[in-house]
């Protein structure tokens, strides 16, 4: 410790001890100073504890955290996160153990700190200590939900919301172990990250909970929960061949719910048992908590040790819905794939979150794959990745790789291109380079990175290593990650020598009609082209053109340019040649099927089909084995229906000729479950009731599902809910043309069943079916649950807006009522309440819709997580949808014969 610092030190602190200290609301500071992104590398921590006092029933909560740190050379300010905390005290202890005091101000609406030292703090270790108060959150941070009698206390930190519970450092690359305690009244339940490993009185009522200290976690991975739990102790998992050790595994649900969590805690230990296999390293923390939330920011969150989910995920057995079924375990086996990629190996900044996130998708799917069969997990893969094509054709799209600079792209980083094309690209390089070669480059990552912080490079690096050609491999690899756009694949097929046939190729950027994006660029594709007489035939085309070699020795009958589908690009046949596809439509895999109704829907966008061609090659999809191919044409025939067609005689026509080709699917699996009937069977007719009965408007089939409805809300029975008068699958169409064909004594029904409801499945359909209620007083009457208090759990909110807002005649006034109303929504769903800009732009299309979007709400967004790119992409989409309409409509909208 430097003698200038020891002679300015004693005044100093005397006067800052007389100074109250608290946070300011936001002080003065210039935009250069303030680190909106990344925080300073000179103030680092190595060690943190936190013991926070949580009375669920009182409006706050109190901290003290104390973070060891090295600085790196002397100053006066230090950097920390903290957003909207009482700070009741702060100092920090030099080398010496001389007690400096801080002065606290949150200088930035993000959560920045700065905490200024009397005199200079020199350079070496120190240890930081912060008193102070926060209140509880909207579902981030700490919040409190109430789905009882009942006050719970539950956490969600990722991305931003350690800041809100406590200060500190809350960067990813910030790992360090934790020491946590919990101080709760006595008569509650408190669980954290580790093991609790002692209790001790605190007076007044209240016991002190200590817990084991955590291997070196970022802030974003810190959990806990206080309340009168149901806590259920499961079986230990048992040591296998990876692991040495039993692994203490429990359920956690609210009180009195704890008997619903059997059939998650079942299957849990099969799930990591696979995932230990595949990665040959055991579950890299001391027990696993699974804990079922009743009001969640996410689908789950993958905290070390403590994962939360959304309570319809874990409270549920074997007569649940099909779809809810496999929600559990597609989103279990995601979340637990996290404890190594993420948790184990952590991203240094957010963007990386691909390395947590697409690799959790991608292995999620394949885990669930091998244990359960019979739920296609690579279709649902591969819908994912198209799904993730709409976004990525974009050109507000982001990379997958995306540059984060400060607060407000972070939680834009969560969307379909992180999760869905990343985890397709990862399927396309695992099938390109070999599964065997692919788990091993994983290994070698996770092994060389353990217990610290890896970057998408490293990863990279680890598998193309494995492979044939690495270098070829990193290249295309970091080409998919380092730019955005769908790759587009024109393809013809050559047999000017028909003993020596080719396809050839060319490559450049998807760009649907309308787009301003550049399209000059190329990509790294693993293509796999598959013919009639031959299984695949690979090659990585890295070139603009490419000639790819067909073997057979005879011109094929057909060349399906995305063999398996396991490319994550669109391709673009010749007239003759999609022809010649579609005549061996058969002949495909499910897989091939689906690209090739992709393929369809891509020259849809690009105006090279036209509306009745479209509607023509779409009808044979009805017949398909896939389940994904059957539905795929559904969205874009609402979009001809709502958006294209304003005659009323072609929209009849349409519907007269959508429904003849799709409802004998229908009627051949039958309305009503079989015993032992596979999943996608019950999946499919559940997407084909909807389908049919909501867009194609058969009024046979409305009746009879509005009659299943009624039984469910017991209208014509004794008033008494039955959720199990129709099948889970089929609940939620029925639910809601019961709405349709109803008045205002079903509103009452249905609002009263949704009052005393604590299924949170159920109360999705109750919520959905209140919102297609079209009479102006019952729509403002659903609206208005929205603001009363205790009644919609706050992930509720946008179901419900969803419902009124598919609803054409309820558009206008429901948009007006959220411009009214948007101070308590945005507070309500902070910090995602740029999710209300994607709900204010259902309907909108051509320009003068999406200059008027921009304009309502670019400075509501301006300093929003997530807002500017939100509402950026909803612009274009609304932009790009009045070009195809444009474009489309001066094609000719034909009504068709049939």
């Amino acid at each position: 410790m430097s003698t200038t610092f020891r002679a300015n030190a004693l005044c100093r602190a005397m006067a800052f001890a007389i100074a109250a200290i608290a946070a300011a609301p936001l002080a003065a500071q210039t935009d250069a100073e303030v680190p909106t992104g990344r925080l300073p590398r000179s103030v680092e921590p190595s060690h943190r504890t936190l013991e926070l006092r949580i009375d669920p029933e009182t409006a706050r909560m109190q901290g003290r955290a104390g973070m060891d740190v090295d600085v790196e050379r002397p100053t006066e300010r230090l950097w920390l996160h903290g957003r909207d905390l009482d700070i009741a005290r702060a100092a920090i202890v030099v080398e010496g153990g001389e007690r400096l005091p801080l002065k606290v101000e949150q200088v930035h609406v993000s959560g920045v700190l700065a905490l200024t030292a009397p005199t200079e703090i020199p350079a070496g270790r120190a240890r930081i200590e912060i008193e102070y108060a926060a209140p509880y959150g909207q579902l981030q941070g700490a919040y409190k939900v109430r789905p009882d009698s009942n006050d719970y206390v539950v956490t969600q930190m990722e991305p931003l919301g350690a800041r809100n519970a406590f200060p500190g450092f809350d960067e990813p690359s910030f790992k360090t172990p934790w020491d946590i305690s919990l101080v709760v009244p006595q008569d509650q339940v408190a669980v954290a990250n580790t093991r609790q490993v002692a209790e001790e009185d605190a007076g007044g009522g209240f016991k002190r909970l200590r817990f084991a200290r955590t291997e070196a976690l970022p802030s974003y991975l810190i959990a806990f929960a206080v309340g009168p739990w149901d806590v259920v102790d499961a079986p230990d998992l048992p040591p296998n061949a990876v692991r040495e050790v039993p692994l203490p595994l429990r359920g956690i649900a609210a009180e009195g719910r704890g008997g619903e969590l059997d059939y998650a805690l079942a299957h849990t230990g099969a799930i990591v048992d696979a995932l230990e296999t595949y990665f040959d390293i055991p579950y890299p923390f001391d027990k696993l908590d699974i804990l079922a939330a009743p009001d969640f920011w996410a689908g789950a969150m993958e905290n070390a040790g403590l994962i939360v989910y959304r309570d319809s995920l874990l409270l549920l057995d074997e007569d649940s819905g099909t779809r809810q079924k496999q929600a559990y375990w597609g989103v279990h086996a995601h979340e637990l794939a996290h404890q190594w990629f993420g948790n184990l190996v952590t991203m240094p900044w957010w963007n990386d979150l691909w390395l947590n996130e697409a690799f959790a998708t991608w292995m999620g799917n394949k885990i669930v794959g091998q244990l359960q069969p019979g739920f296609h997990t690579d279709r649902g893969l591969l819908e994912g990745a198209y799904g993730a094509m709409a976004a990525d054709s974009l050109a507000s799209t982001r990379r997958i790789g995306e540059p984060v600079h400060d607060f407000t792209d972070v939680s834009a980083a969560f969307d379909g291109i992180t999760y869905q094309k990343g985890g397709a690209v990862l399927a396309m390089f695992e099938r390109f380079i070999g599964e065997d070669a692919f788990r091993q480059g994983v290994r070698d990552y996770l092994r060389a990175h353990a217990r610290g912080n890896a970057t998408a490079q490293d990863l990279i690096a680890a598998v193309a290593a494995r492979s044939d050609d690495p270098a070829r491999v990193r290249a295309a690899f970091a080409g998919y990650i380092d730019q955005p756009g769908v790759p587009l694949l024109k393809a013809a097929l050559d047999c000017d020598d028909p003993a020596a046939p080719a396809l050839q190729v060319e490559q450049s950027r998807f760009l649907p009609l309308g787009s301003r994006a550049q399209g000059g660029q190329q990509w790294g594709i693993p293509v796999c082209v598959r013919t009639d007489g031959a299984g695949p035939t690979c090659q990585l085309v890295s070139e603009a053109r490419a000639r790819i070699a067909l073997p057979g020795g005879r011109c094929p009958a057909f060349v399906m340019p995305n063999a398996g589908a396991n490319g994550y690009y669109r391709f673009d046949l010749a007239a003759d040649d999609r022809a010649a596809l579609a005549a061996n439509f058969d002949r495909l895999d499910p897989r091939e099927q689906r690209a090739f109704a992709d393929s369809l829907d891509a020259a849809y966008q690009t105006g090279t089909l036209d509306t009745a061609g479209f509607l023509a090659a779409a009808a044979p999809l009805a017949g398909a084995e896939a389940r994904q191919t059957v539905t795929a044409p559904f969205a874009r025939i609402e979009w001809i229906l709502e958006t294209l067609v304003d005659d009323p005689a072609t929209a009849a026509a349409i519907r007269k000729r959508v429904g003849s080709a799709w409802r004998p699917r229908l009627q051949a699996i039958g309305l009503e479950p079989r015993e032992g009937e596979a999943d996608e069977v019950r999946l499919l007719r559940s997407e084909l009731a909807g389908f049919l009965a909501a867009v194609v408007e058969d009024p046979e089939l409305r009746a009879r599902l509005a009659a299943q409805g009624r039984r469910v809300l017991g209208i014509d029975g004794d008033g008494a809910l039955d959720p199990d008068a129709v099948s889970p699958d089929l609940r939620g169409t029925a639910l809601a043309m019961a709405a349709d064909a109803g008045d205002a004594d079903t509103f009452a029904v249905i609002e009263r069943h949704l009052r005393a409801s604590a299924d949170a499945t159920l109360r999705s359909e109750l919520l959905r079916a209140l919102g297609r209620f079209t009479d102006p007083v019952l729509a403002g009457r659903a609206r208005a649950l929205l603001l009363e208090p205790d009644v919609l759990r706050r992930n509720e909110v946008l179901p419900l807006l969803d419902a009124q807002m598919g609803r054409a005649a309820l558009r206008a006034s429901t948009r007006t009522w959220l411009d009214t109303h948007w101070t308590e929504l945005e507070a309500r769903l902070s910090p995602s309440g740029a999710r209300l800009v994607r709900v204010d732009a259902i309907g909108l299309c051509g320009a003068g819709d999406a200059a008027s979007l921009r304009k309502a709400f670019s400075a509501r967004v301006a300093a929003m997580e997530g807002g500017p790119r939100a509402l950026d992409q909803a612009v274009e989409q609304i932009g790009l949808c009045g070009a195809l309409r444009d474009a489309q409509r001066e094609a000719g909208v034909a009504a068709p014969r049939g």
